[in-house]
């Protein structure tokens, strides 16, 4: 028999596995490979909310995370299970690339905001997480791999097929988790320290990388950090805010007079110059309010005061226009109290604290708080509370209840609203809190078609026994049945309707002294009956739907509709180039 047609004997099993083991390293080298491996898992972790971070500014928290999760998934899917096919392509050494990708991402990220409105809301977040994050993912899972290798899995005796899969899901659940860890931690700490902002993270996740696979080939970064550093506007310094400012200022008319990265979104105040100049409070992709300033032309309009932008704050007020119930005397504003929900600006609190109003602001965000009381003149007669409102109304409402005469409920922003402060329970605990007589002003954006809208409205109308609902704006003159109508509107209730329902709530006439010389409050404070909206209340005997805490993400899952069409919205109330130049 010729040598090619002589069989190789097979090696009997124990000798497979005496060889492998033969070619294990040592323990210490094995434990070494998994710590590296776990760091650059953690790494890939924490660079998923960063990512989106950085996406915020320019299309909104909601938005920027449509496509995240699945294409996370799908990405690391593709390191781990394709792993060894490219093994013959990729280099050893791929680890290294990962602190380069992370440097450029920057770069790549402020180049691409430039074309948002080219790319659209529905692709956008993706082609750039595509470039930037995904990159960074796939290698970090492709290198954790590389080095799980070393683990022999034998030794337990497990069935080959759970031993293939065991590692690298494991390291997909630990990626994943920390995720979702660095994604409710991160937020407390943004705008603490230059690292701990948008770009900080992303330099910080690039210099552990560097750390943790040294390697000349972090030079290909160098331009990066240069480019990040010295010619970045979205670089937390004041000589990038001065580069921000000359483009912004000569393309697109707007300052930033001052911007800070904060737990609930980036926050800036903008001003545009000219005869018709304004200022605005900026979080993220949405506005918290804005105001007309006083110019010589708008002086020879009339105008004496700064003006709210938007009448919906404007209509908030009419809190105070609620009539009082026949046989209740009349109670003077000086001996009344109100609690605000969301501060925005302070366009409602500061009409309230104007009339002698015993006013209490619960506001989640410090910076709005510094940012309305420094640009925008919030009095400072007032109580601040800076905290969850969910917390403090829970606290407040058990403590003290009976506390306030009027309340208002102005918490959306960004296309989305935080979902606990309209759920069953915590409208349960402003009913608790008002008084007998008292009356409460809720501001709602949404679309009346849609689910999300109704769900709302019904959670309201089951707590409240009376509500009258007004937009803040007519309809557009050409719009048909059924088209989408995404609408700011005020939903007015009383605690107590004494068996009259909705007909419980009428309106005062506003004068003079309500209006205190505001062009605007003459024009809207007052709501008017043309723009009263119908809204049939089902009860839950009936089958209506209401929101628990339990129950939150029947309102979550409706956010995205919300949210792309307030991200439209936003682009035809400022220029492409002020979302993009944040």
């Amino acid at each position: 028999m010729s040598s090619r047609q002589k069989a190789t004997p097979r090696k009997p099993k124990a000798a497979k596995i005496a060889e492998k083991q033969a070619r294990q390293l040592p323990t210490s080298s094995i434990i070494k490979n998994v710590g590296r491996a776990a760091a650059l898992l953690v790494i890939a972790g924490i660079a998923s909310p960063v990512s989106q971070l950085n996406l915020s500014p320019v299309y909104g928290s909601i938005p920027a995370s449509l496509h995240h999760q699945r294409s996370m998934t799908i990405t690391a899917v593709l390191a781990f299970m394709g792993r060894k096919a490219l093994k013959k392509y990729a280099s050893s050494s791929i680890a290294e690339y990962i602190a380069v990708i992370a440097y450029w991402t920057p770069v790549i990220q402020f180049l691409l905001f430039q074309y948002s409105a080219q790319l659209g809301i529905d692709n956008g977040p993706l082609l750039i997480e595509s470039l930037t994050y995904f990159p960074l993912l796939f290698l970090s899972a492709y290198a954790a791999g590389d080095l799980l290798d070393t683990v022999d899995l034998t030794q337990f005796n497990l069935h080959p097929t759970i031993g293939e899969v065991l590692l690298p899901t494991a390291s997909y659940f630990t990626m994943s988790s920390i995720s979702k860890i660095a994604g409710s931690i991160i937020p407390n700490y943004v705008g603490t320290h230059l690292y701990f902002t948008r770009i900080g993270f992303q330099l910080l996740i690039g210099s552990i990388s560097a750390f943790l696979t040294p390697s000349r080939v972090i030079l290909l970064a160098a331009p990066a950090i240069i480019h990040t550093m010295l010619a970045n506007p979205h670089y937390s310094s004041e000589s990038a805010l001065q580069r921000a400012n000359a483009t912004l200022f000569s393309t697109q008319n707007f300052t930033i007079l001052a911007r800070q990265e904060s737990l609930t979104g980036y926050v800036s105040i903008l001003e545009n110059d000219g005869d018709s100049a304004f200022r605005l409070m900026r979080c993220d992709h949405s506005l918290l309010g804005g105001e007309w300033l006083v110019t010589p032309v708008a002086k020879s309009k009339g105008q004496s005061q700064r003006e709210t932008i938007f009448s919906v704050f404007v209509l908030l007020e009419a809190v105070r226009l609620v009539e009082e119930q026949a046989g209740i005397a009349p109670i003077p504003d000086s001996e009344k109290s109100a609690l605000v929900i969301g501060l925005g600006i302070g366009t409602a609190p500061n009409a309230l604290i104007s009339h002698g109003i015993n006013t209490t602001i619960v506001e989640l965000d410090p910076v709005v708080h510094h940012y309305a009381s420094k640009y925008f003149n919030l009095s400072p007669k007032h109580t601040a509370v800076i905290d969850d409102a969910v917390v403090y109304v829970h606290h407040k409402s058990k403590t003290n209840p009976k506390s306030f005469n009027y309340i208002i409920h102005d918490v959306f922003t960004g296309g989305a609203e935080p979902v606990y402060l309209f759920t069953e329970e915590f409208l349960q605990g402003l009913s608790a809190l008002l008084t007998d007589n008292g009356v409460v002003a809720i501001n709602y954006a949404g679309d009346m078609a849609l689910p999300s809208t109704r769900l709302v409205l019904n959670t309201i109308h089951s707590v409240f026994p009376a509500c009258r609902l007004f937009r803040d704006s007519p309809p557009p003159p050409d719009a048909k049945p059924g088209d989408p109508d995404f609408i700011n509107m005020v939903v007015f209730c009383v605690k107590n309707d004494s068996g009259k329902g909705k007909s419980a709530i009428s309106f005062r006439e506003a004068d003079e002294k309500d209006w205190k010389g505001s062009i605007a409050r003459s024009n809207f404070l007052r709501p008017r009956d043309e723009f009263e909206l119908k809204f049939d209340y089902i009860s839950p005997e009936n089958g209506g739907k209401i929101m628990k805490k339990s129950g939150v993400d029947e309102l979550e899952k409706w956010h995205k509709l919300g949210a792309i069409s307030h991200w439209r919205i936003m682009r035809t109330v400022l220029p492409d180039g002020v979302w993009e130049l944040w």
